[in-house]
């Protein structure tokens, strides 16, 4: 079973490339309570957003490159 495209604009982590893509074999997702955009956002347009770790993101999957 294929993993779905996973979108995330933080373009500094290890997993990000192109597209907005997250390429991590295994993600931990949050509840909207702890943070994000709408589920209905467009990602794949949406700026890139750097963080320097990972308390600076909603994604516990994040290492910086």
């Amino acid at each position: 079973m294929d993993m779905p495209d996973v979108n995330c604009t933080v373009d500094n982590c290890q997993y990000w490339t192109s597209g907005n893509l997250c390429t991590a074999k295994q993600i931990i997702i949050q509840t909207d309570d702890e943070g994000g955009v709408s589920p209905n956002a467009n990602l794949q347009n949406l700026a890139g957003t750097p963080a320097d770790s990972v308390d600076e993101t909603c994604c516990q999957t994040f290492k910086a490159k």
